[in-house]
């Protein structure tokens, strides 16, 4: 019996080691962007789509919604001033809400990120984008959170993650490749990231 148990836990620690070594192998990209910014619409769907769907189990994406923003509290409430006025300041917060909702599955917070980024109007279209996942019954907790104090502690929280790679942004978005940020790959990444991607992954996949 105590044999068993050994193999079983041996089992158990080889699988965890194995999972970890798997993750750590992944191309982690980050994206600190905004809802409402030309440039942040541009490089989610012409760059990050294409790649985060073509390069599955490769890529690992941290993705942060606020960029030149700022954030203080004010009388124990968070007041924000977003680069792109207020209605940005709502987008960030939708898609920071869709971020952290437990229903949705990353590829369904992902798709809607990128659907949204697509949209002429990010934050009027949650709605639309929800529908193409066929997620609808998430609309009114999304809007809850967006609209109330939920959604100010984590656009806060997503503002401090910003602060803490450059304060303010130098450029939006600012794309991270594997937790540090170099200008050059910054650069590389806004134009071709799929060339990037390639060039530092571990496993280079056959699309490389």
């Amino acid at each position: 019996m105590k044999s068993f148990l050994v193999l079983c836990l041996l089992a158990t620690l080889c699988g965890a080691l194995a999972k970890n070594k798997k993750s750590e192998d992944k191309v982690k990209i980050a994206v600190y962007y905004e809802s409402l910014c030309p440039d942040s619409k541009k490089f989610i769907t012409e760059q990050l789509a294409p790649v985060w769907r073509d390069f599955r189990g490769v890529v690992k994406v941290k993705l942060v919604p606020y960029g030149k923003s700022t954030h203080d509290k004010v009388n124990g409430k968070w007041q924000f001033n977003c680069h792109h006025g207020p209605d940005e300041c709502y987008g960030n917060k939708v898609q920071s809400c869709i971020l952290k909702d437990r229903n949705l599955q990353d590829t369904e917070k992902m798709e809607l990120v990128i659907c949204l980024m697509g949209q002429a109007q990010p934050d009027k279209s949650l709605d639309t984008c929800l529908a193409q996942v066929k997620k609808e019954t998430e609309s009114a907790k999304l809007k809850r959170c967006a609209d109330g104090d939920q959604g100010d502690t984590l656009l806060a929280t997503y503002g401090d993650k910003t602060d803490g790679v450059q304060r303010p942004l130098g450029f939006v978005p600012t794309i991270v490749i594997n937790e540090k940020f170099d200008q050059a790959n910054q650069d590389e990444a806004f134009a071709n990231l799929k060339a990037v991607v390639c060039r530092v992954a571990v496993n280079k996949p056959s699309i490389c």
